[in-house]
């Protein structure tokens, strides 16, 4: 059975070759400027650059807004964060016990390298609870 066409496919099938050649032009050049959009955020200086200019275009009442909708935002993925946080203690505690005990002794010792999260859930993770 053939295949239906549709009104727009059957104009497009009866484009002169500088038509599609002109249409080409514009895909390439849409596709380059997307690439080129991506690239700028995802180099992290030119991101940081691009949000201090527009942290300072921003008024305090937005500044402000725009702290407590991160608030928000953190509150609602705490747990996704919960483990970053867990890790950034470890660290902690393991420089403490090398500054108190030696790198030997950090080595050849193992109960101080696991950590109890019990004790730091009680040491102060932030709490999930936003004051609204």
């Amino acid at each position: 059975m053939p295949r239906k066409q549709t009104q727009s496919a059957i104009l497009k099938s009866e484009h002169t070759p500088e038509q599609k050649q002109a249409v080409n032009a514009r895909s390439r050049h849409l596709a380059d400027r997307r690439y080129r959009r991506q690239l700028k955020y995802h180099n992290p200086s030119n991101a940081r650059e691009h949000m201090a200019k527009k942290r300072a275009e921003m008024t305090d009442e937005e500044k402000q807004a725009a702290k407590e909708k991160k608030k928000r935002e953190n509150a609602a993925h705490y747990l996704k964060y919960q483990q970053d946080i867990l890790h950034k203690k470890m660290k902690k505690r393991a420089e403490d016990y090398i500054a108190k005990h030696g790198e030997n002794s950090f080595w050849s010792d193992y109960p101080h390298r696991t950590i109890n999260l019990r004790k730091s859930l009680a040491d102060g993770l932030p709490s999930a609870e936003v004051s609204t």
